[in-house]
């Protein structure tokens, strides 16, 4: 328990400490104070107000008039920034990275990158991704399902203060197999009968999943309705046991099927045919919450379609990486590459919202061309140009993601919740764009900058700007570069650019000219930690110069996660 505020002891905000260390909590345990407008869940805000913060919890919430605050408190915050609760992505699957290799059932570039060596890469890599979920403000997650490695990420990210709250589910009870992700340790599992889905589900609860996830794919000339009876099974076992059923169940007659089954939550939502009366009320009668997933079917389309088309989220916070493979060159598999999106995908979570039905925002981060962190700001977009407002995507991934996520702690700013919150420098009513301009991440009452909780390497802002050139993003390559930034020539110290306004016209006119053009890098090297050589060489200028361009050696200079200076041969 907090203790609590004594007036005695109060004086107003201008005696407040300055901001605590970086990457430290407040010294001594103090107080912290959040200064700006509190949105709440609800869309509504609270102008001129304060947010005290003691130990883990919220202790207080009002009109900085009317608030008093502890003489220790650590400030933040201040007039013209915006308190909102934590982000929570209700839809992720750790043992995927958007990458090429992450779904060879899908895509196969196993003869490039071995499906084991994918995996392990992932594995490694588990606490920077917790780090960059956090640094997105993303403070909890739910895995939907993978092998039995999501027990060890849940109890990994609970061991860590630069992690988000997971809930996890384990391998899924399919009506199909995938043997291509089989391995050693299998995220999917075929499930044919009744007493063999029993027996998975009491073997997953020994673990103690937050959710059991049933994958009920229909396969091409089959009923939906000829899996119920393994569903049915599944679910009754997993309520015995206490657990929540979740599923995939993307086409209306199969989601109206699992619904009379038992299903707890929709992931995905309907993709498939447009919601009906009968579904809603389903939906409705037990309060089932809609999972939404638009991000990832625009992904998918993108990168096996080979246009892809990257958001401001995925050349912010993304890993660079990830994002450079789906801008590679790959054979796409016949008859799946760029298939378009179901309209009624969309209209469905505007008609699902429109009746009073619980819809939370998840991105399914993890699968091709959907990266972690990032896809849940793709996904908040994706809500409102489904016809939601900011406001109310806002609530899908707090407050109702909270809820789904088994935390009724989290989710809003109110006094006696958990301090999961992010201080904002713009407001995110007016766009869910704004929800990425974070100053302050602050988890479980501990505040930290985002380049604090994961800070950008040269070689990571390099690849930002290498993959700016191939979206073709005049304005996200030139964010990549400092105002003052200057582009010359290597040999003769001839400037190009200079400044950051100058550098985005200059590479907007470039990629107008030369629509086709991809930057490959040959090789790259450091020197120390803020000096990187790509050796770049650029293809499809034009239909008249088809021989690729070998620019050589670019000289970077990075400092304080901006390129400061380019200089070309």
């Amino acid at each position: 328990m907090h203790r609590p505020l004594a007036a005695a002891c109060c004086l107003v905000l201008a005696a407040c400490r300055s901001a605590p260390e970086p990457g430290r909590p407040t010294a001594g345990g103090a107080p912290l104070v959040l200064r700006g407008a509190v949105v709440r869940a609800s869309g509504d805000a609270l102008e001129d107000a304060v947010v005290v913060v003691e130990g883990q919890r919220i202790a207080a919430m009002g009109r900085a008039r009317d608030v008093p605050v502890p003489p220790d408190a650590t400030a933040l915050g201040g007039p013209g920034s915006f308190i909102v609760a934590g982000l929570v992505d209700a839809h992720v699957h750790f043992f995927q990275s958007g990458r090429l290799a992450t779904r060879p059932d899908v895509l196969d570039v196993t003869a490039r990158v071995p499906y084991r060596e994918e995996r392990a890469r992932i594995a490694a890599e588990l606490d920077t991704t917790f780090r960059r979920y956090l640094r997105a403000g993303i403070t909890g997650v739910i895995d939907f399902g993978g092998p039995m490695w999501n027990f060890e990420v849940r109890e990994r990210a609970a061991r860590s203060p630069l992690a988000p709250r997971v809930a996890v589910a384990g391998p899924l009870l399919a009506s199909v197999s995938r043997p291509q992700l089989a391995l050693d340790d299998p995220p999917i599992v075929q499930v044919t009968d009744p007493a063999a889905a029993r027996a998975m589900v009491r073997e997953l609860a020994a673990r103690h999943p937050d959710f059991v996830k049933l994958w009920w794919v229909v396969p091409a000339g089959a009923a939906p309705e000829a899996w119920t009876p393994v569903a049915r099974a599944a679910v009754e076992e997993a309520h015995a046991a206490g657990l929540r059923v979740a599923v995939h169940a993307t086409e209306l007659a199969t989601a109206k099927a699992a619904l009379r089954a038992g299903a707890d939550v929709l992931v995905h939502g309907v993709f498939t045919g447009e919601v009906d009366a009968e579904f809603l009320d389903l939906l409705r009668a037990r309060r089932v919450p809609y999972v939404t997933t638009l991000t990832v079917l625009q992904g998918y389309r993108d990168v096996l379609g080979k246009r892809v088309r990257l958001g401001g989220p995925d050349l912010e916070l993304a890993d660079p990486a990830s994002v450079a493979t789906v801008l590679e060159d790959f054979d796409a598999p016949a008859g799946r590459s760029g298939r378009p999106i179901p309209p009624e995908a969309a209209r469905n979570v505007k008609r699902v919202w429109d009746a009073g039905g619980l819809v939370v925002a998840g991105s399914d981060a993890g699968n091709i061309g959907t990266f972690h962190a990032a896809g849940l700001h793709r996904e908040l977009e994706a809500l409102v140009a489904a016809g939601l407002s900011p406001a109310q995507a806002l609530a899908a991934a707090t407050i109702q993601a909270a809820r789904l996520l088994g935390r009724s702690d989290l989710g809003d700013v109110a006094p006696g919740l958990t301090a999961d919150l992010l201080v904002l420098e713009a407001d995110p009513r007016a766009s869910v764009a704004n929800l990425r301009r974070i100053t302050w991440v602050v988890k479980g009452g501990v505040a930290r900058r985002p380049d604090e909780i994961l800070a950008r390497t040269a070689a990571d802002v390099v690849q930002m700007q290498a993959n700016a050139y191939n979206a073709r993003d005049a304005d996200a390559f030139a964010a990549t570069y400092a105002e003052d930034a200057v582009v010359a020539r290597a040999a003769s110290g001839e400037v190009l650019a200079r400044g950051r306004a100058a550098i985005r016209d200059r590479y907007a006119k470039l990629f107008e000219s030369s629509p086709t053009s991809r930057l490959r890098i040959a090789e790259r090297r450091t020197e120390g930690e803020a000096v990187v050589l790509d050796h770049e060489i650029v293809t499809g200028r034009a239909p008249e110069r088809p021989d690729p361009w070998d620019v050589g050696v670019v000289r970077y200079e990075v400092g304080a996660g901006l390129i400061r200076r380019a200089e070309l041969p």
